[in-house]
């Protein structure tokens, strides 16, 4: 079941990890995903920056590409979960998914309708 904070990877190169940033449940289905990818100098993308502390499948400074993010819908995700094209994973801790999570709504990458999926910042 895809729910706020599932973690996937994706089984197609450059196989990327990424994050559910909305609740299903209180978007009627649709959900916000973003991606991390390795932090570099002209990554536009540098408002959450992690480190491999925060999540052990991390090996270098990774940052939440929001300018990559995509907008769809639970059903969907699940249906290429299913096709092999996504593999969920161990989820990342929750302190990590409110990191996230505040800098997508802080993110200038975002569109006024990519936010109005995000879920809040849990305290």
């Amino acid at each position: 079941m895809i729910g706020l904070g599932t973690t996937l990877r994706c089984n197609l190169p450059p196989r990327h990890i990424w994050i559910v940033l909305s609740d299903p449940a209180q978007t009627n289905g649709r959900i916000l995903v973003a991606n991390l990818t390795t932090l570099t100098e002209d990554c536009v993308d540098d408002v959450c920056i992690l480190k491999p502390s925060d999540y052990p499948l991390l090996t270098q400074a990774t940052t939440v590409a929001y300018s990559r993010a995509e907008a769809g819908t639970a059903s969907k995700l699940e249906e290429l979960v299913d096709a092999g094209d996504f593999s969920v994973i161990t989820a990342v801790p929750i302190t990590v998914l409110a990191n996230v999570l505040r800098g997508a709504h802080q993110t200038r990458q975002l569109s006024t309708s990519q936010k109005q999926l995000l879920a809040p910042v849990p305290s």
